[in-house]
């Protein structure tokens, strides 16, 4: 018998990262590939048989790591997969992909085909998402009317419920990704009859919490793979705020990454008032990866916006960036210092630029001025559920010294994340609780291994 091992993978925008780790939590090996979108500007699609080949290529690639053994001796117990939402795929009758999966930040949705058969506020009141081209129901009404075939389709499946399905999994519906489709009635968590009176039944019938067995490994697949307990890990987000013990009542996960996704969790089913009036703040409301919990998350630009900023500072790398960082600490923001005056996902705007401006200076307007705002999302969220009663700061950016220090300021007391690939780790963690090794973390939220 070889090395137990659990394998999680996270199926991201940017790469596909996947784990290997003990069942007390020590990550073994890990790899990753670069996610095979085809882009075309703005368009960005996947075929979705060769996605879930790269995928599994990348668990087999973990699970025979030499640093667990002779290859192929490692006991393979669990496998979770994680990743991202909205990203769907059209399933025929035979079960083989008859689309493109169009990735979550595509335009291409047929917003205006939704607005025509569903009005605003009962889609929002229903799904907890807003109304626009992000929706996995938007993008499903665009590929039905554009692509030959695509109408052929029986199914639909989020990323980590296809990738799941093609290890050899059943079809499910896991709640923390349904609920970014559009297609599934938060509230009542199940499948929101309105959509499928707009793109047919395309929802499988079982529902399921991340972390529920949903199968074994089998079929055309690695070996090594073959035999391990499957469960759809859900959404990454939840999926990484679960293993930084983030994932508990009143908690706050904050994510910096690219986008810094913001996190609260409640204990409790929010009504469709709360759900309406939230997701007019832009703030969606879903389910989490733990049974009974709910989640609020807003996500805004401070990531990609930072990155921005450091490299027209010349910052480029992990080290200068660390100096730009403590070159702010010592810098002072008078009345006339410059200012970050607009964002969006393709630019930013800096005013104010006199003599005397400073890298450290610029550094210090720049990570006050982008912390700021999340402030309002922030306050939003305490009004809607009252007070965080704890938080748990995640990502790269939260090292630099003066993102730190504005952290302190806007949250007070925190605490970080170190764990690298949080997504995939919590992913293997899922994938032992499905294989009946691990138990789901109780009240406090704390992920526990074997010990």
């Amino acid at each position: 018998m070889g090395t137990e091992v659990l394998v999680g993978v996270d199926v991201g925008t940017t790469s596909v990262k996947a784990v290997a780790c003990s069942l007390s939590g020590e990550v073994l090996a890990s790899a990753s590939r670069p996610t095979p979108w085809r882009r075309d500007g703005a368009h960005a699609d996947i075929d979705p048989r060769e996605l879930a080949d790269v995928t599994i290529a990348v668990c087999a690639e973990v699970a025979s790591d030499d640093r667990l053994g002779a290859p192929g001796s490692a006991d393979v117990r669990g496998i979770g997969v994680t990743g991202i939402a909205e990203t769907g795929v059209l399933l025929d009758s035979a079960g083989i992909p008859c689309a493109p999966a169009l990735a979550w930040f595509d335009p291409r949705g047929d917003v205006q085909a939704l607005r025509d058969r569903i009005d605003r506020t009962e889609f929002q009141r229903a799904t907890g998402v807003r109304l626009n081209s992000k929706p996995s129901i938007a993008k499903i009404l665009w590929l039905q009317r554009n692509v030959p075939g695509a109408d052929r389709a029986v199914r639909h499946l989020c990323v980590g419920e296809w990738i799941v399905a093609a290890l050899g999994g059943d079809e499910v519906t896991e709640s923390s990704l349904a609920s970014r489709t559009g297609l599934f009635d938060v509230h009542e968590r199940t499948t929101w009859d309105a959509a499928t009176e707009i793109v047919g039944p395309l929802m499988p019938d079982r529902h399921v919490w991340a972390g529920e067995r949903v199968g074994s490994a089998s079929g055309d697949i690695p070996t090594v793979l073959r035999g391990a307990a499957l469960t759809v890990a859900g959404h990454d987000h939840q999926t990484a705020s679960l293993i930084a013990g983030a994932c508990r009542d009143g908690a706050l996960f904050d994510s910096m990454g690219t986008a810094e996704a913001l996190i609260r969790t409640v204990a409790r089913t929010l009504t469709r008032d709360e759900m309406q009036h939230l997701t007019d703040l832009d703030i969606s409301v879903g389910w989490g990866v733990l049974p009974g919990h709910q989640i609020l998350l807003a996500g805004r630009l401070t990531g990609l916006s930072l990155e921005r900023v450091a490299s027209l500072l010349g910052a480029t790398d992990r080290a200068s960036r660390l100096a730009l960082g403590e070159q702010a600490l010592v810098s002072s923001r008078g009345s006339q210092a410059p200012r970050i005056e607009q964002l969006d996902n393709e630019s930013l705007t800096i005013t104010g630029v006199t003599d005397g401006v400073t890298p450290g200076l610029m550094w210090r307007v720049a990570v006050e001025d982008l912390t700021r705002i999340v402030d309002e999302p922030l306050a939003q969220m305490d009004e809607a559920v009252g007070p965080r009663a704890s938080a748990v700061v995640a990502g790269g950016w939260i090292h630099n010294a003066m993102v730190a220090e504005a952290k302190r300021g806007q949250l007070g007391g925190y605490l970080v994340s170190e764990l690298d690939e949080p997504g995939a780790l919590g992913a293997a963690f899922l994938g032992g609780v499905a294989a009946g090794l691990l138990s789901r973390p109780q009240a406090d939220g704390v992920a526990r291994w074997l010990r």
